[in-house]
């Protein structure tokens, strides 16, 4: 017995100690963060009214949820390799890898600086998710030749789902369209009517039917977001989002109480990036004549965060 246990300590002393056993990291190294970028298209490269459709497309990294809530996201704060989760109308459009920095548009190829952070795509681009054929719609600015893709939200975590389950309705119902025509004076108390970009008529009160509501959202919450557009002949150049003629959205909570957005946006998804139970909403700045970039705002439509930037 005395021989087997002191066998027993002699091998339990020569054994190799155990390896330390290591925490596993944080999602993307991200330590508790959750970051939200748009897979865009190198607009930079396209806005001096190119032709057809950016040969590049990067991942902009753009807003970070944070213990104390969202925010511009932070550079030291990102991993240099990330993988993403590609986000739309809440599903899983698939993932991409990224490094942090700026490929320079491949060999050969000087390229034009992102006007942003961005992060060079390893994914190969025909993995690389798409929805929808480019369109002006998306272009810089909206505006030339050019087509762009639709630009679509990227989440570090698999953050997909859109629990307020935003969708386009149509058509808006009548008691929701009259609280918006009716926001829209409240804001716009002092209207022209124009022609040739000279005002023929001020003070004009516009009927119903020159108010168009082209585009609607509504949650399952029984709020709405609706885009407004006034027909009030050609007033000339418009670039203040504040203006009535920058086509503004107004957003109708479930109460009743209508509050305005600002104008030249287009919604580009609604999912609860941070998995909270809540949707939030991104939208895509395209303000004339140099200003574009993408709002972040919470599930009551509040601005949280913005990535813009200006080609001047």
């Amino acid at each position: 017995m005395h021989i087997a246990l002191w066998t027993l300590l002699v091998a339990t002393a020569i054994a190799p100690a155990a390896p330390a056993q290591v925490p596993p990291a944080a999602p993307n190294g991200a330590k508790g963060k959750i970051f939200v970028g748009i897979l865009d298209d190198a607009r930079e490269e396209m806005v001096n009214w190119q032709p057809g459709v950016s040969s590049q497309r990067f991942v902009r990294p753009a807003f970070e949820k944070t213990r104390s809530g969202w925010r511009n996201i932070v550079p030291d704060s990102l991993p240099a390799r990330m993988t993403w989760t590609v986000a739309f109308d809440g599903r899983d459009l698939g993932q991409i890898k990224c490094e942090t920095g700026w490929s320079g548009y491949g060999p050969g190829r000087r390229g034009v600086p992102p006007k942003t952070l961005v992060q060079t795509i390893i994914t190969p681009a025909a993995a690389t998710p798409s929805v929808g054929a480019p369109s002006g719609k998306y272009a810089p600015m909206g505006m030339g030749p050019t087509k762009g893709r639709r630009p679509l939200v990227v989440v570090s975590a698999p953050n997909f789902g859109n629990p307020d389950g935003w969708k386009r309705v149509t058509p808006l119902p009548d008691s929701i369209a009259a609280l918006v025509r009716l926001a829209f004076r409240r804001d716009f108390p002092h209207l022209s009517r124009c022609r040739d970009e000279a005002i023929v008529q001020r003070d004009w009160s516009f009927p119903d039917s020159e108010l168009k509501l082209p585009i609607a959202y509504a949650s399952n919450k029984n709020s709405f977001l609706v885009e407004s557009d006034l027909n009030a002949g050609n007033c000339g150049y418009v670039d203040d989002p504040n203006d009535p003629l920058s086509d503004p959205w107004f957003f109708v909570s479930a109460n009743g109480t209508v509050r305005r957005l600002g104008g030249f946006l287009t919604l580009l998804d609604a999912g609860d990036y941070d998995n909270d139970g809540k949707s939030e909403l991104i939208f895509l700045l395209s303000q004339p004549e140099a200003t574009e970039g993408f709002l972040l705002y919470d599930a009551d439509l509040r601005k949280q965060a913005s990535l813009i930037w200006n080609y001047h």
